[in-house]
């Protein structure tokens, strides 16, 4: 059950913000093999220049980066890491975020340490 945050420039209309959620969402279905109904995220649109990224480092050419913030259970290994990945940043792409202003980073926890409203609760 991976939580999803998308940090976008608030200068993207909310349609097209909402595409990329989209975009995201089939990325991680195709690229883990995840439930499609295992959607859970959260959109942060801020000001443009509070999304800074160094518009060369790695040999990228960032223009308008935006943030994809994935934080999921230890259970996937780096190739279907990689598979998601690669079907996000395709995904957005054809919604017109071109690949290098795609940043992706996954933070893992354990399954114990999650609450999923009230049919996780015990007692």
């Amino acid at each position: 059950m991976p939580l999803i945050t998308l940090d976008v420039a608030e200068t993207v209309p909310p349609a097209t913000r909402l595409a990329y959620a989209d975009a995201v969402h089939r990325g991680l279905v195709e690229g883990l093999g995840m439930d499609l109904e295992d959607r859970f995220q959260v959109i942060h649109p801020v000001p443009a220049d509070h999304l800074i990224a160094d518009p060369t480092y790695l040999g990228g050419t960032r223009q308008s980066v935006l943030y994809v913030r994935i934080l999921m259970t230890h259970m996937y290994g780096i190739d279907r890491k990689e598979a998601a990945f690669a079907a996000i940043a395709r995904n957005l792409e054809a919604e017109g975020v071109r690949p290098d202003d795609v940043f992706i980073v996954v933070t893992e926890n354990h399954v114990g340490d999650w609450y999923p409203g009230a049919r996780g609760a015990k007692g």
